[in-house]
C-alpha cells in the first residue's frame, strides 16, 4: 500500500506542479480530525486554543485560510516526504521477508525469500548511501525578513519604536519617558542577535539539505497579520481579556512557526540517526 502511495504521490505531484492554477485545501479541513490505525484520536487543530490564519481573501469575504505559500516553495519539503516513505516501503518490505524467513525456516521456500531480502537490503542500503537531491538550483531560498524594513542600524530601530509608540497610543496604554528612552537599546540588542541567529541558521542549513528544504517553505509562508481563529470557550476568552492574557496574532504565528521548527528538527535528526 505505501509503495503505490508513493508512485501515485509522485505521479500526481508531479502533474499538479505543472499547473500554474491551484485550488487551495477546503476551509473545513482545518476542523478535521482523523484517526489512527489503533482507533485513537490524533492531535487535530479543534484541540488548539488559537491557530493563525493565511491572509485575507481579495473579494473582501470571511472564509477562514490556513497559512500558506505558492507551491514553488513546497517542493523541496516534498521530495524529502517522497524520500522517507521510499525508505519506509522498503523497511516494511525488509521486515516482512526476514519474518517470512523465519517462519519457513525449515523448508526450501526460505532459501527462495533470501535473494529478495537480500535485494531489497542492497536498494535501503542505497537510498541511505546515496540519497536523492533535494533542493536544485531553480527552487527558491529561504526568506527572512528583516523586522527592520532593511533600513540601516538606528534608523530602523528608531522607526520601530515609533511605530511601538504608535500602537501603544491605539491600545491606550502609557508607558513613562524612561521606557521610552532605553528602547531603542533595546532593539539594537535584539537586531544583533537577530543577526547572529540568522547567521547561525544559515550555517545550518548548508550542512543539512533536509533542513533548508523545510526552511523554505516555513519561511516563506504568508500569514494574517491581525487575525486568528480562537477555538476556546466564551468565558475563557473574557476571564483571558481581564487578566490581559489574550495572545495578539503576532503571538500565535511566533507559536506556528515554533511547533513547524520543532517538527522540522524532529524529522532531521531521525533522518540523521
Amino acid at each position: 500500500t505505501r509503495r503505490s502511495f508513493v508512485i501515485t504521490t509522485c505521479t500526481s505531484f508531479v502533474s499538479v506542479a505543472s499547473i500554474s492554477n491551484i485550488a487551495s485545501p477546503p476551509a473545513n479541513a482545518l476542523d478535521s480530525i482523523t484517526q489512527n490505525e489503533t482507533g485513537a484520536t490524533s492531535a487535530s487543530s479543534d484541540l488548539y486554543l488559537a491557530r493563525p490564519m493565511g491572509p485575507s481573501s481579495k473579494d473582501g469575504g470571511n472564509q477562514i485560510t490556513r497559512p500558506s505559500a505558492p507551491i514553488e516553495y513546497l517542493l523541496p519539503a516534498t521530495r524529502v516526504g517522497v524520500y522517507i516513505y521510499q525508505l519506509l516501503a522498503l523497511t516494511e518490505e525488509l521486515d516482512a521477508l526476514t519474518q517470512q524467513i523465519a517462519q519457513n525456516e525449515a523448508t526450501a521456500d526460505a532459501n527462495k525469500t533470501t535473494p529478495s531480502k537480500n535485494k531489497t537490503r542492497r536498494k535501503l542500503d542505497d537510498l541511505f548511501t546515496n540519497p536523492p537531491v533535494f533542493i536544485l538550483s531553480s527552487d527558491p531560498s529561504p526568506s527572512r525578513k528583516d523586522p527592520y524594513n532593511n533600513l540601516p542600524p538606528i534608523v530602523g530601530e528608531l522607526v520601530t519604536a515609533t511605530q511601538k509608540q504608535k500602537q501603544r497610543q491605539q491600545n491606550s496604554i502609557s508607558v513613562g519617558l524612561a521606557p521610552q528612552f532605553f528602547e531603542v537599546g533595546e532593539l539594537i540588542g535584539e537586531r544583533r542577535a537577530w543577526d547572529r541567529i540568522v547567521k547561525a541558521e544559515t550555517a545550518r542549513e548548508n550542512a543539512s539539505e533536509v533542513r533548508r528544504a523545510f526552511n523554505i517553505y516555513t519561511t516563506n509562508l504568508n500569514f494574517n497579520p491581525e487575525k486568528y481563529v480562537y477555538s476556546g470557550s466564551a468565558e475563557k476568552k473574557k476571564r483571558m481579556i481581564r487578566e490581559d492574557k489574550m495572545p495578539t496574532a503576532v503571538d500565535v504565528i511566533r507559536s506556528d512557526l515554533d511547533a513547524r521548527d520543532l517538527y522540522r528538527n524532529m524529522v532531521q535528526t531521525k533522518l540523521e540517526d
